[in-house]
């Protein structure tokens, strides 16, 4: 299995939405990243989802 390697700036990306590039197929990925309280959460979503 190959990981898609996302690196997250605590300072600038808490509260953004962001749109990368799938490193495995190419398509756009939507990626939500929050401060849960416990930690940072991070959802991604294809595009056609």
């Amino acid at each position: 299995m190959v990981i898609n390697d996302v690196d997250v700036d605590i300072d600038n990306d808490v509260g953004q939405q962001q749109i990368v590039d799938c490193q495995i197929c190419c398509s756009p990925i939507e990626l939500l990243i929050q401060d849960s309280g416990w930690g940072l959460e991070m959802i991604a979503k294809r595009d056609d989802e």
